[in-house]
């Protein structure tokens, strides 16, 4: 099947790879890139909050944070009024890598937009942006009606 979905799919997963290859050296993932990206944009979120905001299995955002914390990256503490819930911040050596990602994102931007013209290029952007919010009223509506 040639859907839209086929072609989405496929440019995340070579998004991840792209990155993955981009830092290789520091040891990270393509995929933990977004986890540093979100935590270091919201220091103190929880991995509750975390898995909810990627709608990411909350097993799978644990295994990746554990992964990030080993190798340095962030760090947990207990919340002040829930010491149950773990306090996620980046580590001074996660935030000296951020320009390297937010260089490496907007690289592989120019690569996909290559030969787009400005007008295409907004106009991809606000396709984009309609696709994500149509999904994510999606996923609000159906979890909002289970019980």
């Amino acid at each position: 099947m040639d859907g839209l979905m086929k072609y989405i799919n496929r440019t995340t997963r070579c998004s991840n790879f792209f990155r993955a290859q981009q830092l290789a050296d520091s040891g990270i993932s393509g995929v933990q890139c977004v986890y540093l990206l979100r935590v270091g944009h919201n220091p103190g979120i929880s991995q509750d909050q975390l898995a909810g905001q990627l709608y990411k299995d909350k097993s799978v955002v644990a295994r990746h944070l554990a992964t990030l914390q080993q190798a340095g990256y962030i760090r947990r503490e207990p919340a002040p009024n829930d010491r149950r819930v773990q306090q996620l911040y980046l580590t001074d050596k996660a935030t000296e890598l951020l320009p390297r990602i937010f260089e490496v994102f907007s690289k592989w931007e120019e690569i996909l937009t290559r030969g787009f013209t400005e007008q295409e290029r907004e106009q991809a952007l606000n396709l984009l942006t309609r696709i994500y919010m149509n999904a994510e009223a999606e996923i609000q509506r159906e979890t909002s009606v289970q019980p």
